[in-house]
């Protein structure tokens, strides 16, 4: 039931995501198809993989053969989706995060796949179990979420739909193993799956910070950065688009609790086109490359145990749920952010007492349900 179950992987999508996983999963020696709608689309992904696979070879981490064994024999560029696929045992969706498209597209892969062939979706918020009744393979799609950038990033989420077998699951676990990820099962499909779903509230906290005038971005990132988070929160979502954080927020606000809905700043933003680094603005000017974050900015305004009281909030949500433990939340988050260590081992000198009450303070301050603590958090259930 391992790497010898997948021998051909088809990834949909030649993006920022899509060029990245098809990248680690060349490094591993695996035949991939890589597909985009248009040759323009595909070319450009195709040369980040090529520039990506330069830089390692430069760095003696792979041989020349291996660089042109890749490059003649193991990649597949293609815009057709029937060729991309009929050959593949694993297909993974990455196109953007827009329900239709997504539930389009697998419906596409499931009639040109063969009957065997798993359907993963990198997506970072969508049900799997939604895209799943897109195809006549329920049992056999998954969510593979990968972090970015790809090829750097150590984790990758392996999301159990409703309707996901036990099959299904550990191949796409083993996968994971094959192409030397740190994989984490999330039992249970809820917005945000562990990482991102952790982190959401913070997203909201930071949103009322910037409405309210209480810090400006760089403070808040110079705030961050300077109590051990390897980028700056705002800087990051600059990085990953402040579009796709918007849609996620509107996702959530859908899906999960109206408190989630995009905050004024942000709209502001989206408004104005000023997406983040790919279109030179957004949190910050991104013209003239990345912004440098000046620490001596950082602020008493801002509390980063405020942030770290609402990830540890979450992760009790979804042990609640059974969508994971707690030991694997911070599995998830040191592997998928950098952080030295996760939210759990952080708090386990913060006093249950003092955990609520400021909970309770933030809830009360902001006017946000979704801060009020949990149950587990009243009882200190976060402490291992």
């Amino acid at each position: 039931m391992g790497r010898s179950d997948i021998r051909v992987v088809s990834v949909i999508g030649a993006g920022e995501m899509g060029h990245g996983i098809a990248e680690v999963a060349l490094l591993a020696g695996y035949k991939v198809f890589l597909r985009d709608i248009t040759q323009e689309f595909l070319e450009k992904g195709v040369q980040r993989i090529n520039d990506s696979l330069e830089k390692f070879l430069k760095k003696g981490k792979i041989t020349r053969d291996e660089y042109e064994k890749i490059r003649r024999e193991l990649l597949y560029p293609c815009t057709d989706m029937r060729k991309s696929v009929e050959q593949a045992d694993l297909v993974i969706e990455a196109v953007p995060e827009i329900l239709d498209l997504k539930m389009e597209i697998f419906a596409q892969m499931d009639k040109f796949a063969p009957p065997h062939a798993l359907l993963a979706s990198n997506t970072s918020s969508i049900s799997i179990t939604q895209l799943s009744k897109a195809t006549d393979r329920k049992e056999k799609v998954l969510g593979l979420h990968f972090f970015n950038p790809v090829v750097i990033m150590k984790l990758v989420e392996v999301v159990r739909g409703q309707y996901s077998s036990e099959n299904t699951m550990q191949k796409g676990y083993d996968f994971c193993l094959s192409i030397n990820k740190v994989p984490v099962r999330v039992e249970k499909d809820v917005p945000g799956f562990i990482v991102n779903r952790i982190n959401a509230p913070t997203h909201v906290l930071r949103g009322c910070i910037l409405d309210k005038g209480i810090a400006t971005p760089e403070e808040i990132d110079a705030t961050m950065e300077r109590s051990g988070a390897p980028m700056g929160p705002c800087k990051l979502l600059d990085y990953v688009g402040l579009d796709v954080h918007y849609h996620v927020l509107q996702y959530y606000a859908k899906n999960l609790h109206p408190d989630y809905k995009p905050y004024r700043t942000l709209e502001e933003k989206i408004r104005s086109g000023h997406l983040g680094k790919k279109t030179g603005k957004g949190f910050y000017d991104w013209s003239h490359g990345k912004p440098e974050i000046d620490i001596s900015k950082a602020t008493d305004k801002v509390d980063p145990n405020d942030f770290l009281a609402l990830q540890v909030n979450e992760a009790t949500k979804l042990v609640e749920m059974g969508v994971c433990s707690l030991m694997d939340i911070d599995t998830a988050m040191v592997n998928a952010t950098n952080m030295r260590i996760g939210p759990i081992e952080a708090a386990q000198d913060i006093d249950p007492v003092e955990m609520t009450r400021r909970l309770e303070r933030l809830a009360e301050q902001f006017g946000k349900e979704i801060f009020l603590p949990t149950g587990s958090v009243r009882e200190g259930k976060y402490r291992l």
